[in-house]
């Protein structure tokens, strides 16, 4: 073996062991929902609040607004607990205030939630690229793969975890759905259809502060929750439904959305979503039949 064929042998190797090279990372699972955060350096892992948000956010209420410290160097990465409510489990047991462990690929950490009828939030460490892969392909299947919204089940849960944060005493939540949507795949082409519902997406996504807040119901319906009083409501989603427009003509393929609303406190159970989509869907119904591109409230009592 000559010596250019040694170092082309040496320098594959080199090639495939940076490659292996991944950055250590943590997947926090919320109910349905898991998000990703590469981790380096000082991270706090906390609740965000109006004032600060965290580096490694997570949205649950169980969760405190400082509940904890990743320390990164290299690939090591040590977690040191802080003195909270809900505290913080590793290996079964609950870490002691300021106690640390040096985390390996695979190690879970969980926030109890006290509450048999909500999940605990899980914290899972990764630093391999198989574990890592694994977590990323269970992530996608949380998310509708055409919109990158999440899914209803996602949405469902964040709501069950956030409903009592004081940002939404006074809330709403809406249902959309695209104008002749039928029309647009048969006379335009189904990639036209799914242009427009990804346009959709991407403003109803800007529209508020957290993804969660809106997902993609189903086929064109798209459902959002949004932090304001009902009399005030009609006006932020009159000018989601022009910047829906706008977006659309922009690109093409101009259409109207029809929209209906509820405020969620006239419910029975806040927590129910299915059956609050029921009440604003009703007030969708109505305007769709009087005409397209319309705005309607639901009240309580309405049939």
């Amino acid at each position: 073996m000559g010596d250019n064929d040694t170092q082309i042998i040496i320098q594959r190797k080199e090639e495939k062991k940076e490659a292996e090279t991944v950055r250590p990372t943590i997947f926090v699972c919320e109910g349905h929902h898991i998000a990703e955060y590469r981790l380096q350096g000082l991270q706090n892992l906390g609740r965000p609040s109006d004032e600060t948000i965290p580096e490694i956010p997570v949205y649950s209420r169980f969760v405190s607004r400082n509940h904890g410290i990743f320390e990164t160097d290299g690939n090591e990465t040590t977690f040191t607990a802080i003195n909270t409510t809900n505290g913080i489990v590793h290996k079964g047991e609950f870490l002691q205030p300021w106690e640390k462990v040096v985390l390996r690929d695979g190690y879970e950490l969980t926030v109890p939630s006290g509450d048999e009828d909500t999940s605990s939030v899980l914290l899972i460490y990764a630093c391999s690229p198989e574990r890592i892969q694994f977590w990323r392909r269970l992530q996608e299947a949380s998310w509708d793969k055409l919109t990158g919204l999440c899914d209803r089940d996602s949405f469902t849960t964040w709501w069950k975890q956030n409903n009592e944060k004081k940002d939404y005493e006074e809330v709403i939540l809406f249902i959309l759905d695209v104008d002749d949507f039928k029309n647009i795949n048969d006379n335009e082409g189904h990639n036209s259809g799914d242009e427009v519902l990804k346009i959709i997406a991407d403003k109803l996504r800007r529209s508020v502060r957290y993804e969660n807040q809106v997902c993609r119901w189903g086929g064109d319906e798209f459902v959002g929750i949004i932090p304001v009083k009902a009399e005030n409501a009609g006006e932020r989603l009159k000018e989601l439904s022009s910047n829906i427009k706008n977006g659309t003509s922009e690109a093409g393929i101009p259409v109207t959305v029809s929209i209906g609303y509820t405020d969620m406190r006239i419910a029975d159970d806040i927590l129910d979503i299915s059956a609050i989509v029921a009440l604003a869907d009703k007030a969708l119904y109505k305007i769709k039949s009087i005409r397209k591109g319309g705005i309607r409230e639901y009240k309580r009592g309405e049939t």
